[in-house]
């Protein structure tokens, strides 16, 4: 999938970006997650941890990207794997995501 979101970093920067990744949805639909499951906990680097309620992924742009604006995603920007979270600051687009937790 590919979508133009806004990442908004307060005091700092707005960009819209072409984000291309792989939609949450689809992958926990895949991994066979347990139906009473109610949240996904996206985790990264240093432990950084953005908990999202399951019904939120039917109403926003939330996926994994791996490719900004036709690029690989670059390191700075947390190759291998991105948060995008349509209407969320910046800081809780999780970056280098190593581990999804249902719950």
């Amino acid at each position: 999938m590919t979508e133009t979101v806004l990442l908004i970093c307060p005091g700092f920067f707005s960009n819209n970006g072409r984000w291309t990744g792989i939609n949450l949805k689809s992958l926990l639909q895949e991994a066979q997650t347990k139906k009473e499951a109610q949240y996904i906990d996206i985790v990264g680097a240093h432990e950084k941890r953005v908990r999202i309620p399951l019904n939120a992924l039917d109403q926003k742009r939330i996926f994994l990207a791996y490719r900004v604006n036709g690029e690989a995603l670059p390191q700075k920007h947390g190759f291998p794997l991105r948060l995008v979270y349509e209407d969320a600051y910046g800081f809780d687009w999780v970056k280098y995501v190593d581990e999804i937790v249902a719950s």
